[in-house]
This record gives structure tokens, C-alpha cells and sequence, in this order.
């Protein structure tokens, strides 16, 4: 299985407590994931992790989200501050996409 099309939701930096989480509904995609880290580059990590762990190939997807984003390399900032941290805070990132056989 690889990813056919994605989108990727910054959330930003929020407390778990308040975090609203992230759905396909009324989306043209059926599968989500929410990653956490530090930084925007951590969270996108945990996301793809996530994908990997559910059989699908995210061998190329580092790149294609760059590209996507018109960016060269991941963002790794802005980044949770020590503060921040104590009160439960992370940056979150979900990857909303569909999968076809390869």
C-alpha cells in the first residue's frame, strides 16, 4: 500500500487537554492520524510512524510533504518551549490521506 493523495493539518502547539483532535468526515480522504513532538518535524515523524505501523509505504512521503508544502526540509520551529512542556503542551500535525495497492 502506498499513499495516492494527502493533506497535512498544522494544529500547532495546544495542551492535550484541549486538543480537539482531527476526523475525514465531509473530506474526500478515509484515513487520519494525529502526531505529536516537540516541533512540526517531530509531529510529522509520529504521523508517519503511525502510517508505517498500519502497512503502508512511507518511504517517499518526507519529500512529497516538503514539496507539498513548499518547503525544503521540515519546519523545527516553532518548538514547545521547557514551559510549555510542563503543562502538557506539543505540537500537533495530522495527515489526513487514502492508500492504493501497489
Amino acid at each position: 500500500m502506498k499513499i495516492s493523495d494527502f493533506e497535512v493539518v498544522a494544529h500547532g502547539i495546544d495542551t492535550e487537554d484541549y486538543f480537539q483532535g482531527c476526523g475525514v468526515s465531509y473530506t474526500p480522504y478515509s484515513d487520519v492520524v494525529t502526531g505529536i513532538g516537540d516541533n512540526p518535524s517531530e509531529a510529522v515523524d509520529d504521523c508517519l510512524e503511525q502510517i508505517a505501523m498500519n502497512g503502508v509505504d512511507v518511504e517517499d512521503m518526507e519529500g512529497r510533504i516538503c514539496k507539498e508544502c513548499e518547503i525544503e526540509t521540515l519546519p523545527t520551529r516553532p518548538r514547545v518551549s521547557s514551559q510549555q512542556a510542563i503543562a502538557d503542551c506539543h505540537y500537533y500535525v495530522s495527515i489526513r490521506y487514502n492508500t492504493q495497492e501497489v
